[in-house]
C-alpha cells in the first residue's frame, strides 16, 4: 500500500502487513530533528529520509570520536587564550605608565579564562608567582595578554601569562611582563576535585 512520508510527505510503497500499530503518528518531525529511528518507525519513513538520517547519524558519531580522541597536546593548544587591551590613563600611575595591580588583575582573569576553557570545570586562583616586571607599559600603547597552560596536574593547573607591548602607530613590539598563576578545580562546595575527568 501506498503512505505518505510523515517528514517529506512524499508517497511510499508500504511492506508492513500489519498496520494496526503504525507509528506514523509518533514519528518527531515538528521540529525537523532527525533521531536514530527505531525498526518501528523505520516502516514509516522513505527510502530518503532513511539515509538523510543515517549521514546524518554517521556524522555525529564521527565527530564525537574525534572529539574524545583530542590528545592533551590538542587541548593546551586548543585553551591558549589572547586579549587585547588598550592601555588607558584611568590605569596609569603618576609615573604615566600601567599600574602594576591593574596587569596583575588582567593576568589573572586572562589565566582564569584559559584555566576554564581547558577544564570546563570551576576554577579558583591559589598562587601567583615568578611575575616579572621587564618593560614599562605607557599610557597610549597596546597590549597583548596571552595565557598558556604550563603544567597540568591532579586537581590543579599552571598558567603562563606573557604580556606583550604594542606601540599603536609603530609595528614594536616586545615582551614586557611575564608571570604564573596556579588554578585549582572546585565542586559546589569548593573541595579540590580533578581537572580531567578520569575517563579523559
Amino acid at each position: 500500500m501506498l503512505k505518505s512520508c510523515p517528514i517529506c510527505s512524499n508517497n511510499f510503497e508500504c511492506n508492513r502487513t500489519d498496520i494496526s500499530n503504525c507509528a506514523c503518528n509518533s514519528v518527531p518531525v515538528k521540529n525537523k530533528e532527525f533521531v536514530q529511528p527505531s525498526d518501528t518507525i523505520k516502516d514509516c519513513l522513505c527510502n530518503r529520509c532513511l539515509q538523510t538520517i543515517s549521514a546524518q547519524n554517521t556524522s555525529l558519531v564521527s565527530h564525537q570520536k574525534q572529539t574524545k580522541k583530542m590528545t592533551l597536546e590538542e587541548r593546551i593548544e586548543r585553551a591558549t587564550t589572547k586579549t587585547f587591551k588598550a592601555v588607558l590613563p584611568n590605569t596609569t600611575n603618576h609615573y604615566n605608565t600601567l599600574f602594576g595591580g591593574t596587569a596583575l588583575q588582567m593576568m589573572d582573569e586572562v589565566a582564569f579564562i584559559c584555566a576554564t576553557r581547558f577544564s570546563r570545570k570551576r576554577m579558583v586562583t591559589i598562587s601567583s608567582e615568578k611575575v616579572h616586571f621587564k618593560q614599562a607599559i605607557p599610557a597610549g600603547t597596546l597590549i597583548e595578554l596571552i595565557a598558556k597552560i604550563d603544567r597540568v596536574g591532579t586537581t590543579s593547573l599552571e598558567i603562563k601569562v606573557d604580556i606583550f607591548l604594542e606601540e599603536m602607530y609603530a609595528n614594536n613590539r616586545q615582551k614586557a611582563i611575564s608571570g604564573k598563576f596556579t588554578f585549582v578545580a572546585i565542586d559546589i562546595n569548593r573541595n579540590p576535585m580533578r581537572v580531567l575527568d578520569t575517563e579523559e
